[in-house]
This record gives C-alpha cells, structure tokens and sequence, in this order.
C-alpha cells in the first residue's frame, strides 16, 4: 500500500508541476530553463507541448545511457513513462487553465510568481518520493556523474544549454525570443531555494504518507 502511495504521490507532483508550467507560459513573463526549448519547439513544429516534452524528455534518457553506458541503472528507464504521463499531464492542466486572462504586467508578474511556486511544491513532491529523477535531472546527474563536476554546475550548464537551444529555435523558425524573459532567470533563482524552504517543512509529513515506518528510519539515519 505504501508503494502505491508513493507512485501516486509522484504523479501528483508531476501533475503540480506541469499547473506552474502553464501559468508561467500564461503570465508570458517566461518559463523555467528547463521549458525553455520545448515550449519554442512546440510553437514552430505546431506539435502540443506535452508531445514535444514527452519526445525530448525521452531523448534525455537516451543520452543519459549513452553518457553513463554500462553504470547507466536501468531503473532510470521509468523515466520513460513517467515522461508520458507528465507530457499528458501538460495538455491537460494546459486545457483547464486557458481560461485565465491577464491584463496587466502586475497580473502577469504575481502569476508568474504563482507559477514558480507551484512548480517547487510539485517538484518538492515528487523528490521525496525518490523514485526516478525527471528526465532533465537525470541528465544533470549523468553529465555530473560522466564529467565528474558537480551537479550544481551540470545545472547550470544545462540551464544555459536549453536556454540557448530556446533561443536558437525561437529566432530561426519563429523569428523572435518566445518565452524566455525575466521570469526565466527569476525561476532559474528561486526555485531551487523554494525547494529546499519546502522540503523542510512538507518531507516529514509525506514519507509518513508513502513510506513504511522501516523504511522512513533507515533514511533518517
């Protein structure tokens, strides 16, 4: 039963994150590096975004095995079709949020805000599960792991790449930057820091929810 809780606390910060995804793209202040080329990508292929994010998300994972080769873990290859459902889950909180209207840069800016929030609860969420990372992380960790840097500067760099990737697809194929502005940086510094204020305070409570009292011990000490 706790196995089972701690699958559908995963999805269900999957599910958070992809609520911040959208309102960030609605507050059209820009999205978090990690987005920053797939949501490009979606505008010029004309492809949904939860698609396209499944697709480079599964692309990720290739490289990670690539990267790592033989000390690649094979249970990394959950982060397949957890890439699946968080492209889904994309569309859908996507569709149920069209709805909202911004008509000022201040409504623009606290949803952005609202966005990042939201998407370090998720995020919190399913990191204490500690199943699989998500698929950028993962690559974060192989390129940390391969290169042997730390995994703050395999972010970093990361970040920068899929900035740049954004950047390039949004000027060849759209002809202007789409969705990378202040909010990008904004997110790219706050939400890490919200993560670690957020697990603080909400871990206790979610490994009593999805883990055995055995097993909520063994990771305390």
């Amino acid at each position: 039963m706790k196995l089972i809780n701690r699958v559908i606390l995963y999805l269900f910060g999957l599910f958070i994150i992809t609520i911040g995804i959208n309102l960030s793209i609605i507050s059209d202040l820009g999205i978090s590096p990690v987005s920053a080329f797939t949501y490009p990508l979606s505008q010029a292929t004309h492809i949904t975004l939860g698609t396209i994010t499944f697709i480079t998300y599964a692309c990720l994972v290739l490289i990670q095995w690539l990267l790592l080769g033989k000390r690649f873990q094979l249970k990394n290859l959950l982060q397949v079709p957890f890439s699946l459902a968080f492209g889904f889950f994309v569309d859908l909180t996507g569709q149920m949020l069209s709805f909202i209207q911004l008509h000022n840069y201040i409504e623009q800016f606290l949803c952005m805000i609202l966005g990042i929030v939201i998407c370090a609860i998720g995020a919190t969420i399913y990191i204490v599960m500690d199943i699989v990372p998500n698929a950028p992380e993962g690559f974060n960790l192989a390129v940390s792991q391969r290169f042997q840097m730390p995994f703050s500067k395999a972010k970093i760099l990361s970040d920068l790449m899929f900035i740049g990737i954004g950047i390039f697809i949004s000027i060849i194929f759209i002809g202007h930057i789409v969705a990378i502005r202040e909010g990008t940086l904004i997110s790219a510094l706050l939400t890490g820091k919200l993560i670690g204020v957020f697990t603080k305070y909400m871990e206790p409570t979610l490994k009593s929810m999805a883990f055995s009292k055995e097993q909520f011990i063994l990771q305390q000490e």
